[in-house]
């Protein structure tokens, strides 16, 4: 992890390698509006619909390798349309978190990944932790095959995130919509899901359905983000 004092810049768009990524999906859960760090229930309030939780391995991005714990609770209005939000997000690099916040509104924060079991189990720890907020462990099933997210309609993966603390034009929005490529796992069971109930929603709050989908050997572009003003 890079000192703060020394970050890289590094604008959009990016293209990212990754080794492992793991999709799990849940049910509308409002629970995870608390967990919000800038919530914005009067512009964009929460409007439900299907979540997901999101565990990857960068192998090369923009600011070198990192790994990444996500969250969607699922659709926000704004005006009369309804979009996906990255709510909480942690990752292991600090020039990853100031170019996440800088480029695309996405609240990302600092955390420590360990990894163990050919990377099908990992436990997440706050950076001055000895105990983990979030641990996970995962079983892929079924054989890889080559697939694009063109196939996919990209009203199912634009995000609209909202302006941060730290910015100054709070009317600021910014929309992105990723594309990714690469080797696509149609199963994944999810063995384990353990959470502190602190940092992120508890598992007992934030039940995952027990099987999801994966990535290996992919290229994610993370596109120059669209200026929406309310």
């Amino acid at each position: 992890m890079n000192d703060a004092n020394n970050i890289k810049v590094a604008p959009a768009p990016w293209s990212i390698n990754g080794s492992k990524a793991y999709l799990f999906i849940h049910g509308s859960r409002p629970i995870q509006e608390s967990f919000n760090e800038n919530p914005d229930p009067i512009r964009s309030p929460f409007s439900g619909g299907m979540g997901g939780m999101l565990l990857v391995r960068y192998t090369d991005s923009p600011v070198g390798p990192y790994d990444e714990l996500l969250f969607i609770p699922g659709y926000y209005q704004f005006r009369d349309a309804n979009y996906y939000r990255i709510s909480q997000i942690y990752v292991s690099s600090i020039d990853s978190v100031v170019n996440g916040r800088r480029n695309w509104n996405v609240p990302k924060k600092l955390a420590r990944f360990c990894w163990t079991d050919n990377d099908t189990c990992v436990k997440i720890f706050l950076p001055e932790s000895d105990e983990p907020f979030c641990t996970i462990r995962v079983r892929p099933r079924l054989y890889c095959i080559p697939v694009s997210s063109a196939l996919i309609p990209s009203s199912f993966r634009t995000f609209l995130q909202i302006p941060l603390e730290e910015q100054n034009d709070k009317n600021m929005y910014l929309k992105i919509t990723p594309s990714c490529s690469g080797w696509f796992r149609p199963l994944v069971e999810l063995i384990e899901f353990h959470t502190n109930g602190k940092e992120i929603p508890s598992h007992e709050k934030l039940s995952m359905y027990t099987y999801g989908v994966g990535y290996e050997a992919f290229t994610l572009i993370f596109p120059i983000a669209e200026q929406v003003l309310y």
